[in-house]
């Protein structure tokens, strides 16, 4: 079995939705969105920012999957190979990124968002979720860290959309952290590869029952017996 069946196979077995990456390589979508078909469409392609043509490309392909959703590291338009391409991929407007999630038809998720005017464009452009990240440090040196950034975030938008956010969550405990911020969910990425690559699909069960363990440890030690009980009275930063 490839990464990504072994990765969303899993996953949606276990309840967690995966979600995939994109490359220059078109077959790395082919794999990512053929994995995401083969649960049911149970999985978050991640397309990047090319140009809108490659971008209509990929759309098809995550329309193809019957994926629930779809996502764009928009963010990604920092990485060299993106902006060195011809034609040039890269920063998209508000207007374009309402064509974009008009193209899509499915719920679309702007993953990279580290400020308040950010989440508001991703608003503006009708996003149905945003992702606070700052995609690992990779993009921008000296960048705030998503903890930083995520309540003023979170506050901005309040119920109009869901707050999802990713960078340095590693355990149940870094899991309960983000919810008492205000994240509606996390996204992991590390530790699941490493899971995945030293035990395949019992490293990534064994992982995930170590956060679901983690989590429930924690939420008990705070008084907290639901999810929805997580306050931010509950962590100092």
């Amino acid at each position: 079995m490839t990464y990504n069946n072994i990765l969303v196979s899993t996953c949606a077995k276990e309840g967690i939705l995966a979600f995939t990456g994109d490359g220059v390589n078109q077959d790395v979508m082919k794999a990512a969105t053929t994995a995401i078909k083969n649960v049911g469409g149970f999985g978050i392609p991640t397309v990047k920012p090319w140009n809108i043509d490659t971008i209509e490309e990929k759309m098809n392909l995550v329309k193809e999957s019957g994926a629930i959703a779809v996502a764009m590291d928009i963010d990604a338009a920092g990485l060299p190979f993106l902006k060195n391409m011809n034609p040039p991929a890269g920063a998209k407007s508000v207007n374009e990124l309402k064509e974009i999630i008009n193209f899509a038809g499915i719920p679309f998720i702007v993953k990279g968002v580290m400020t308040v005017r950010g989440a508001l464009k991703a608003k503006e452009a009708g996003a149905a979720a945003i992702v606070v990240s700052n995609h690992g440090g990779r993009v921008l040196d000296q960048c705030p860290a998503t903890a930083e950034v995520l309540a003023e975030i979170v506050a901005a938008v309040g119920d109009s959309m869901k707050v999802f956010v990713d960078g340095g969550i590693r355990s149940g405990v870094d899991v309960f952290k983000a919810l008492a911020l205000g994240a509606d969910g996390v996204l992991i990425c590390r530790t699941f590869v490493t899971a995945l690559y030293g035990g395949e699909e019992e490293g990534i069960k064994t992982y995930i029952n170590k956060l679901a363990s983690e989590l429930e440890d924690t939420m008990a030690m705070c008084g907290a017996y639901s999810i929805k009980d997580i306050t931010r009275e509950m962590i100092k930063i």
